[in-house]
């Protein structure tokens, strides 16, 4: 009994716990999008050859380690990998991409190696942005096991937000969009060598969130509440300045390299949305998720949900975290009416570490209420 009491099982458990909830949080988003197989204007093929539209040509993070892995390997290697990995008796089978979908990209000698790469690297991303979230919510001060226990949720409520489209560069989003709130979080007093340590490091962060999506460019504005923490007004404007510009530099080289790719800078759609909730059908639709019909990601059902953790968690959070959730709703809020598609709740993705916040603090409530001893009530 030693060995099974001990932390490293425990984190063991933890660990399985989390691979297995990432995978079939995955799964629900594959089965649903897929890598857009076959969608030219955005489609994976189209991605790692640089020829997509614009603005899904832009976020080329993961393709460009798909293609900077593949050219590493000799071309014999290559060549065999995708033999293999493109072998038609893979398409029923329970190891192929592919399965119950003829049209896989994942089928295509071209393509497959890269489609793979892809396709697990997102897998990865999801499953070290669990680990990050449970960080960030054991920083706010959540239980642990509501700390372990939000992610989750969270995890299994991206499909239903991945709806009118979903892309792997959603699931790097999240992982980035943690990390960049747990390094702002974390930025030491002024005058410190490990700040500057530290703000160089979530540069680095901006920079690759903003090359696997431009709206990291928007996002990094709600950490100014979390940098205020430590460093003074006139430091906490420099830092934001400084990581918007990093963002803007590399959103500029991308813009300049895809130049010449069709589509436009933005999808602007002003209205869709207004009209969008003006119709009361549409608060009950529903969709395919998870192989089941289930109501969309912006439906009453999920609006009742978030409104009942909001409501518990939003005084539980750190005054800091809670600016930070104005300030994402400031930023998010216009940019969804003014860019995104009719109901597209994925446009909503700056919000996401505030769902989890929320959640993180209602779940440690309703826990402390729930524990044995205790005669109702949520703690203080």
């Amino acid at each position: 009994m030693r060995f099974f009491n001990a932390t490293g099982y425990r984190r063991f458990l933890m660990g399985l716990l989390y691979v297995v909830v990432a995978a079939a949080a995955f799964n629900g988003f594959y089965t649903k999008w897929r890598l857009n197989d076959g969608h030219g204007p955005h489609s994976l093929a189209s991605m790692v050859d640089g020829t997509a539209y614009r603005p899904y040509v832009y976020r080329q993070l993961v393709p460009a380690v798909a293609n900077g892995i593949q050219a590493l390997l000799p071309a014999s290697a290559v060549e065999r990998i995708s033999e293999r990995l493109a072998d038609p008796r893979r398409l029923n089978s329970r190891s192929g991409l592919a399965m119950r979908y003829p049209e896989s990209e994942a089928m295509q000698p071209a393509v497959t190696l890269r489609y793979h790469i892809v396709y697990y690297l997102t897998f990865l991303a999801l499953l070290g942005a669990l680990f990050a979230m449970r960080a960030l919510c054991l920083r706010m001060g959540a239980s642990a096991p509501a700390a372990t226990a939000a992610p989750l949720v969270v995890a299994l409520l991206l499909p239903f937000f991945l709806t009118e489209g979903g892309f792997f560069y959603d699931f790097l989003e999240v992982l980035f969009m943690v990390c960049a709130i747990l390094l702002a979080w974390r930025i030491p007093p002024e005058s410190s060598a490990r700040a500057a340590a530290r703000l160089a490091l979530l540069a680095l962060v901006s920079a690759g969130a903003t090359w696997n999506k431009e709206a990291f460019f928007f996002f990094v504005a709600t950490l100014y509440p979390l940098f205020r923490l430590n460093l003074s007004r006139f430091k906490a404007a420099g830092a934001v300045g400084l990581l918007m510009f990093v963002c803007g530099c590399v959103y500029l080289a991308l813009k300049i390299r895809y130049a010449g790719n069709p589509g436009g800078t933005v999808s602007f759609q002003p209205g869709a949305n207004l009209y969008y909730f003006l119709d009361p059908g549409n608060w009950f639709r529903t969709e395919g998720t998870y192989g089941v019909t289930l109501p969309k990601g912006l439906s009453a059902v999920m609006m009742l949900m978030i409104a009942g953790v909001a409501a518990i968690g939003w005084g539980r959070l750190p005054a800091a975290f809670r600016l930070h959730i104005w300030a994402a709703l400031a930023v998010n809020v216009p940019l969804f009416l003014l860019f995104a598609a009719a109901g597209e709740a994925r446009n909503l993705s700056i919000l996401y570490p505030s769902l989890l916040g929320l959640l993180a603090m209602a779940l440690t409530a309703w826990m402390g209420a729930a524990a044995p001893g205790r005669s109702g009530g949520a703690p203080a």
